[in-house]
């Protein structure tokens, strides 16, 4: 059980900074709250909510696509600028989260921070090469979201609060695919797989490949998008890639399957997002 003793409400990311850096005890950031009982600790003393920073916009120039933190993954799922991208692979993602009452709730900010469950949004972000923006004391600083992922203890600290996504607007000819195995449609991911790509007859370019669940973090997958690039679109050579991919992380077992099921099914996840994405599969 929690025993919270003060619950702040800031008006701004400066604001919610500097409250949890001034309040003793241990804290947490929270919007939807959908992930405040798994991720807290007893020892949790207090809460920032984050729900009226003004983080809750989509944004879109001609550089980038702009999502912040405190956006709702249902919103997300209804942007055009956001979501309609690679196939929809944002939109794909998005719908795959619980049911539409915790994407009423759940926001981006807080899918990507609880990625280690594992969230569906982190593996098409990092298809999407996204970037992540974070604030602390001293101000805001941009970092590739692969970075936070396997990088966390290094560009990530205590009271660094997670302010928007930013991703490339240069989508022009890409297709996405994303796909979900779990042991029940609204549970979450034993593992999850994004990849995206530029099809021109029959061959691929610009390919990128993630996988969550499969490992500790989720990944960009190098050694498939390699294997990928030598190849042309059939079933076959999905499916070695996703061989390739499964090899390629070090599953991890747990109560939600074992290290062997992962492995087997990260392959098979991997195979349907890439089908999806050349359209070898229906989104």
């Amino acid at each position: 059980m929690f025993d919270l003793s003060v619950l702040h409400r800031p008006t701004s990311p400066d604001e919610a900074v500097r409250l949890f850096g001034e309040t003793e005890g241990n804290g947490l950031y929270v919007a939807g709250g959908t992930v405040v009982v798994p991720a807290g600790s007893p020892n949790l003393s207090y809460l920032v909510d984050l729900s009226a920073a003004g983080l809750d916009y989509i944004r879109r120039d001609a550089a980038h696509v702009v999502i912040g933190a405190t956006v709702t993954v249902a919103d997300l799922a209804r942007s055009p600028e956001a979501g309609d991208p690679a196939s929809g692979l944002l939109r794909h993602a998005a719908l795959s989260v619980a049911n539409h009452t915790v994407r009423n709730l759940a926001t981006v900010g807080g899918n990507v921070g609880a990625w280690s469950y594992p969230t569906d949004l982190p593996v098409a972000l990092l298809v999407l090469d996204a970037a992540l923006v974070v604030q602390d004391a001293s101000g805001r600083r941009e970092l590739p979201l692969s970075d936070y992922f396997s990088k966390r203890g290094e560009v990530f600290r205590k009271g660094d609060l997670i302010v928007e996504l930013r991703l490339s607007a240069s989508f022009a000819g890409l297709t996405g695919g994303f796909d979900k195995i779990g042991r029940k449609k609204l549970d979450v991911a034993i593992v999850n797989a994004a990849a995206a790509m530029k099809v021109d007859g029959g061959r691929m370019t610009d390919i990128r490949v993630a996988l969550g669940g499969g490992g500790a973090a989720p990944v960009r997958l190098p050694e498939c998008e390699s294997f990928l690039s030598a190849n042309d679109i059939s079933e076959d050579v999905f499916a070695e890639a996703g061989r390739v991919a499964s090899s390629a992380v070090s599953a991890r077992g747990d109560h939600r399957a074992s290290a062997e099921y992962r492995t087997k099914v990260s392959a098979i996840a991997v195979k349907r997002a890439l089908m999806r994405a050349a359209g070898l599969l229906p989104a």
